[in-house]
């Protein structure tokens, strides 16, 4: 087994990790306050790490159907997961909530789809990055951009309007780091997949420092009346 596989394998991993961080943060953060944002964020970020890992052990094993399946319907899973999250932040919550209930449709019914359509193992040789060349129906490959597209134009979108409003860097590293990963899954439909790796786990960091950094924001906004004390008030 080459070190290209081995590095590819572990740019991987490394990913899974970062977000299963990312995840229990954003998880504690729910616990205190039960925002639906933080659980649809939470859920998008478990969902990363496993496709994530699907991929580090495709890498050094191939692929198998369920690996496959696990791996497609995730990857598609966690953008709209992520869009439905940002969405609860910028838009009012009939919209979010109607926005999270046709997606969540899409998802289930692509997860039946998937469940029940042959994986041509044969085109998945070589255990590298894939699209949906797996499948022996395309049918399924008909749910992803239904998925995907929306969930990406949301969580663009509420970077914009974060940064718009707040004009604070944070809001620049999550848009940057949405562009990021979105470039990955692009060259890879574009038949150059050796840049995934690398985007992957890019993307997923400059997300982390970004929600990272919107924390630190968010903290310093709260404690500012306190810091100002009675004299300050007006």
């Amino acid at each position: 087994m080459g070190s290209v596989t081995w590095l590819t394998a572990g740019l991987h991993a490394a990913s899974g990790i970062v977000a299963l961080f990312f995840a229990r943060e954003v998880g504690q953060s729910y616990l205190r306050r039960r925002s639906p944002s933080s659980l649809c964020w939470m859920v998008a970020l478990v969902l990363f790490a496993l496709t994530a890992l699907a991929d580090a052990a495709a890498a050094v094993t191939g692929w198998s159907p369920w690996l496959y399946r696990l791996w497609y319907v995730g990857a598609a899973w966690l953008v709209a997961a992520f869009g439905v999250g940002t969405g609860y932040l910028v838009l009012r919550r009939p919209w979010a909530h109607a926005i999270l209930a046709v997606l969540a449709a899409v998802g289930v019914a692509m997860l039946v789809t998937a469940a029940r359509t042959p994986v041509d193992v044969a085109a998945l040789a070589g255990g590298g990055p894939v699209g949906g060349e797996g499948w022996a129906n395309p049918g399924v490959r008909v749910f992803s951009p239904l998925l995907t597209i929306p969930g990406s134009l949301l969580l663009l979108g509420g970077a914009g309007v974060s940064w718009w409003r707040t004009r604070h860097p944070y809001a620049l590293w999550l848009l940057a780091g949405t562009l990021v990963l979105a470039s990955g899954g692009a060259m890879t439909r574009f038949g150059v997949p050796a840049v995934l790796p690398a985007a992957n786990l890019a993307g997923v960091w400059m997300l982390y420092r970004g929600h990272r950094l919107s924390r630190e924001a968010h903290r310093v906004h709260r404690d500012e009346p306190a810091a100002r004390g009675p004299a300050g008030a007006r």
